[in-house]
């Protein structure tokens, strides 16, 4: 193989990783966009966070939308479950930042 195609060849795969890398930083931010308007539809009283009443609305919601394991929650009934690992720190509401800390 020439240097010219070696070239070409590294360019075109370096081309492909990054368009492949670019697509799934594009579907990971549209999969936060509907996390948060589902989170946001969920917030009933609108305080910016959801309590155990609200916490349901929100994993229907990524449920329909195929987001994570929120079909699974939703099928074994598990939200009490659900709701005390996304509240991170205990405080009986989970905010879009403990979302955010546990898609991380």
């Amino acid at each position: 193989m020439t240097h010219s195609k070696h070239h070409w060849r590294k360019y075109l795969a370096t081309a492909v990783l990054l368009a492949t890398s670019s697509s799934l930083l594009a579907q990971e931010a549209d999969v936060l966009t509907i996390v948060k308007t589902n989170f946001e539809a969920a917030d009933a009283d609108g305080n910016g966070s959801l309590d155990s009443i609200e916490f349901p609305s929100l994993i229907n919601a990524n449920a329909e939308n195929q987001i994570g394991r929120a079909a699974m929650v939703k099928r074994f009934g598990a939200y009490d479950r659900a709701f005390s690992t996304a509240d991170r720190d205990g405080d009986g509401k989970v905010a879009w930042s403990e979302i955010l800390a546990a898609r991380e």
